[in-house]
C-alpha cells in the first residue's frame, strides 16, 4: 500500500487508485472491474458512501467527508456520484498527468 499511497496520507485516493491502473497498463475490462468494484449497489454510478464502504472494508479507513470530497473532485456533470464515463475521463486524465512528468 505504501507505492500506492503518494501523498503519503495512510489512504488510498480516486486518483491514487488511478495511478495504480496506469501503472499496470490496465485494459477497458479491467477499469469496468475496477469501477464495479466501487457501484456496490450496480446503478452505475459510485456515490460517496459507496466509495467510503468498500475503502474501509479494504482496510483504509476514511471519513464520509473524505469520500464525497473525493466523489466530487471527479463529479463532471454534478450529480453527486461518479458515473463510469468520469471513472474513465479521470483515469485518462491521471495517466496524462502522469505521462507528462
Amino acid at each position: 500500500m505504501e507505492d500506492i499511497d503518494a501523498d503519503k496520507d495512510g489512504f488510498i485516493n480516486l486518483e491514487e487508485f488511478a495511478q495504480l491502473c496506469r501503472s499496470s497498463s490496465a485494459a477497458a475490462e479491467e477499469l469496468r472491474e475496477a469501477f464495479d468494484l466501487y457501484d456496490e449497489n450496480k446503478d452505475g454510478r459510485i456515490s460517496g458512501s459507496e466509495l467510503h464502504q468498500v475503502l474501509n472494508r479494504l482496510g483504509m479507513k476514511c471519513s464520509m467527508e473524505e469520500c464525497s470530497r473525493m466523489i466530487k473532485g471527479v463529479d463532471f456533470d454534478g450529480d453527486g456520484c461518479v458515473n463510469f464515463q468520469e471513472f474513465e475521463k479521470m483515469m485518462a486524465t491521471a495517466n496524462g498527468s502522469a505521462a507528462a512528468n
